[in-house]
């Protein structure tokens, strides 16, 4: 996150150097806390290098499993805000390089539902599982305000959608685990043991496949700033 926030400043401030109109600002969305600098073009079209990040603890139920999560955001890119009557309104266009994923950790101290059969850690075993949603996504969205007019402070308000790939699953054990109906335990090393375990994962993956607009995040988000 400060590589990138070093990027957006330079850029910036290199811009300025030029004589150019620049306006800088922070913000709160969707995405997570965030910088952003805008460079006027013409009096129709912004251009806006942004960058933002969030973590966010949160406990999720999967497969009759419950997981305490991490969702980490981390993103940054261009957006082309183009002002058809310019003035407040605008229509947004740009791509935005991300790292979003989901952790999740299940420790099972009483029973975890894994390819349908009731587990419990014996006495370290811990479920791991990840959801990642790739490495780059296009934005589009609309929004109100114009950090090229009025006074040298603005507000801004952005609607839009990240169009990130269909999120993919993984998931893996480590220690062991003693099945709570046979008694018997199970560990990593157990090849029965991996193919329930790699059946649970592509239970996951159906789940998320099933879910409908999955690939489709929603961003809202607000920001203030000064033009220099």
């Amino acid at each position: 996150m400060f590589k990138k926030l070093s990027v957006v400043l330079l850029s910036i401030l290199c811009y300025q150097q030029a004589q150019a109109d620049v306006a800088v600002g922070v913000g709160l969305s969707t995405l997570g806390v965030g910088v952003q600098g805008t460079f006027g073009v013409n009096k129709y079209i912004n251009l806006r290098l942004t960058a933002s990040a969030a973590s966010v603890d949160e406990d999720f139920e999967e497969s009759g499993t419950n997981y305490k999560g991490t969702v980490d955001f981390s993103s940054y890119g261009l957006i082309t805000d183009i002002h058809p009557f310019g003035g407040s309104f605008y229509l947004s266009a740009g791509y935005l390089a991300h790292d979003n994923n989901i952790d999740l950790k299940a420790t099972c101290p009483q029973s975890c539902d894994i390819d349908g059969k009731s587990y419990q850690s014996f006495p370290d075993g811990q479920i791991n599982a990840g959801i990642d949603f790739g490495s780059g996504a296009p934005y589009a969205g609309i929004g109100w305000g114009n950090a090229m007019q009025g006074g040298r402070i603005y507000a801004k308000l952005d609607i839009g959608v990240l169009f990130q790939d269909k999120p993919t699953a993984d998931l893996n054990v480590t220690g062991s685990f003693r099945n709570t109906n046979t008694g018997i335990i199970m560990n990593t090393s157990d090849p029965v043991f991996q193919k329930e375990v790699a059946n649970e994962e592509q239970a996951l993956q159906k789940e998320i496949n099933d879910a409908d607009y999955s690939e489709l995040y929603p961003v809202i988000g607000l920001s203030i700033g000064y033009r220099f």
